[in-house]
């Protein structure tokens, strides 16, 4: 079995909001994931383990003590939900979550090692799609000035 989720993968919501989560990367995810709002306009599906690593880090501090450590729990948990098959494979991507990054029919699937962005297409080619020359040079770029 792999052990990291790596490339991406295209893919579309079915007309009831529904996707199949590549193979690829269900096989590193596990049984149980959740999906909950991630960074710069995508969701991430996180294997249940991780959100609990996550949640444990968060909560580690007395949340009555800290209204900060507090927020952020409030903030995950109540934005996540867990992904659950139907005997297609299909899971629902919530229409809360879809509509807060502008998912409307095609995605794309980020392997981040381990755990998974869900892009809309739009937003993903126009940042990282690297068939986009202007795309390709930002990155080279970037890990230039990174010292790599």
């Amino acid at each position: 079995m792999p052990k990291f989720m790596l490339g991406n993968v295209r893919h579309q919501l079915d007309d009831k909001g529904r996707m199949r989560i590549p193979a690829k990367y269900r096989e590193v995810l596990g049984g149980t994931s959740c999906i909950l709002p991630g960074r710069a306009g995508c969701l991430f599906i996180v294997p249940e383990d991780k959100l609990t690593e996550t949640m444990e880090a968060v909560t580690e501090h007395n949340a009555f003590a800290n209204s900060e450590a507090n927020d952020i729990s409030t903030d995950i948990t109540s934005n996540a939900h867990y992904l659950e098959e139907d005997a297609q494979g299909r899971v629902r991507l919530p229409a809360e979550l879809a509509k807060l990054v502008g998912i409307k029919k095609e995605i794309v699937f980020a392997g981040k090692m381990t755990y998974l962005e869900v892009w809309p297409a739009e937003t993903w080619d126009s940042r990282y799609n690297v068939l986009n020359r202007d795309n390709l040079e930002r990155m080279i770029e970037r890990i230039r000035s990174l010292g790599v």
